[in-house]
C-alpha cells in the first residue's frame, strides 16, 4: 500500500511458532490445551475445537494465541499421542511466578470489600434501632 508520495507500507508477520497440544487431566476432568499459534482461525478444521464455541485468548504482549477446551467422552486432543499410539497426558511443570502489584491490588479489592460489607452492616442496625426507638 502506498500513501501519499513516498510513503509506502509494508506488513510482515514477524514470528511463527509451531502449534502444540496438550492433554490435561484425567478420567471426567480432561481438557486440551492448543498453544502457540499465530492465526486467529488456526484451530476451525481441527474438529475437537471446532465443535465447542470458544474464543482463542492471548495474554497481553504475547505473539500466540491459545485455546482451551473440555473434553467429553469420545472426544480426542490431536497430536497428544506417544509413538506407540496411547494417549498421554502432559502435566504441566511450570511455575508462576507472583507480582507484588497484582498481590497488592487483590488485597486492597479485599480490605475494601470488607469496609463495604461493615458499613452496610452498620447502617442495617442503626436504621433497625432507630426504628424500634
Amino acid at each position: 500500500m502506498v500513501f501519499g508520495s513516498g510513503t509506502k507500507l509494508i506488513v510482515q508477520q514477524d514470528q511463527s511458532a509451531e502449534l502444540s497440544f496438550y492433554k490435561l487431566g484425567e478420567g471426567n476432568n480432561t481438557v486440551c490445551m492448543a498453544t502457540g499459534f499465530s492465526k486467529y482461525s488456526a484451530l476451525d478444521k481441527e474438529e475437537t475445537f471446532s465443535k465447542y464455541k470458544t474464543v482463542p485468548t492471548r495474554i497481553k504482549d504475547e505473539p500466540f494465541f491459545d485455546k482451551v477446551v473440555i473434553l467429553e467422552e469420545g472426544d480426542t486432543c490431536p497430536n497428544s499421542t506417544d509413538e506407540d499410539g496411547k494417549p498421554c497426558n502432559l502435566d504441566f511443570e511450570g511455575t508462576f511466578e507472583t507480582d507484588e502489584k497484582i498481590n497488592f491490588l487483590s488485597l486492597t479489592v479485599l480490605g475494601l470489600r470488607f469496609l463495604f460489607l461493615k458499613s452496610i452492616l452498620f447502617n442495617v442496625l442503626m436504621t433497625i434501632r432507630a426504628l424500634s426507638s
